[in-house]
């Protein structure tokens, strides 16, 4: 009977040893296949392919799966970073392709014109001040295009202050308009104000100034002979609406959505004809941007475009 119960005994302790033998081998080939696949995937992410993920581990212990989870998301934010880096270097290659093309073409037009002259055309009263005139034109959009990239650049690396305060809007613009009144009328263009009674806003004067300078000559330059501009302040539950709508020639819809944009034109060749630097409209953007204030455009092909933005407002004035 003793030995009959040693032998069962020994062999439930066989039996024990062969289940827990078996177990420890499939625990470990189920801890193998996912570790493996989780360095194979790890190492590849490591050399570069950010576009990998770790697939489900439905079979894997719970504390694997959460590795994989938190490689995966490691991956994620590795190839947003690459794609945000690889965006940013081709903004800035093109910002430089841009910047390259746009000085040299005032740069060699002022050399042409000198060389000619130098070559003795000075001789000639006639041409020697038509061609200094052009050199003279040149060295002018030169100096703007300048002002505008330093403006630019500081306002996009954060060195730009703006000093904010409360002002009388509707009396910048008057003065601006009065500035800018000589110009309407080389080119027949009226300039019609419709302000509200009251427009105290908060802002930088300064800066505002700019903004309203740029939307008012580009609805003088891109308008036509006889055309109008009109500005209008209004008031709204959210501020001040200031508004800059010409008669002038358009913008066709698809380019709207990039007009903002540095260096965007939509006619090339007319913008350089009117001085224009291609970065007007991107400060805009910026200045207003800190301002709390998205420009708004609307605008067809042939039936003039409409800019408006809205600023704070004092309540109490």
């Amino acid at each position: 009977m003793m030995d009959e119960l040693v032998l069962i005994a020994l062999g439930a302790a066989l039996g024990g040893l062969g289940v827990y033998y078996t177990s420890r081998v499939r625990l470990r080939r189920e801890l193998r296949e996912p570790a493996k696949r989780i360095v194979d995937v790890t190492s590849a992410i490591t050399e570069g392919a950010t576009s990998l993920r770790i697939e489900e581990l439905p079979q894997a212990q719970n504390e694997l799966r959460q590795i994989a989870a938190s490689i995966n998301r490691l991956a994620e934010r590795a190839s947003k970073d690459i794609e945000e880096m690889q965006r940013l270097e081709r903004v800035r290659s093109e910002f430089i392709a841009n910047v390259s093309h746009e000085l040299r073409t005032p740069i060699f037009s002022v050399q042409g014109y000198l060389e000619t002259l130098l070559d003795g055309a000075m001789d000639d009263p006639n041409v020697s001040m038509q061609f200094l005139e052009k050199a003279y034109q040149n060295a002018m959009r030169l100096n703007v295009l300048l002002n505008d990239l330093i403006d630019i650049s500081r306002i996009e690396s954060g060195e730009l202050k703006f000093s904010f305060r409360f002002f009388d809007i509707n009396e910048l613009i008057h003065e601006l308009v009065q500035t800018m009144q000589i110009r309407a009328e080389q080119r027949s263009v009226h300039v019609d104000l419709q302000l509200t009674s009251s427009a105290v806003v908060y802002g930088d004067k300064e800066r505002l100034s700019q903004v309203l300078t740029n939307l008012i000559d580009n609805a003088i330059k891109y308008n036509v002979e006889g055309g109008a501009v009109i500005i209008t302040t209004s008031s709204t539950t959210k501020g001040i609406t200031v508004s800059v709508r010409d008669t002038g020639i358009g913008i066709p819809a698809e380019h709207l959505e990039r007009i903002f944009e540095r260096f965007y034109r939509v006619d090339k060749d007319r913008s350089r004809a009117v001085g224009g630097t291609g970065l007007g409209l991107a400060i805009v953007k910026h200045i207003l941007e800190a301002h709390d204030a998205e420009p708004g455009i609307s605008s067809e092909s042939g039936n003039g475009t409409c800019i408006e933005f809205t600023l704070r407002a004092n309540n109490e004035a």
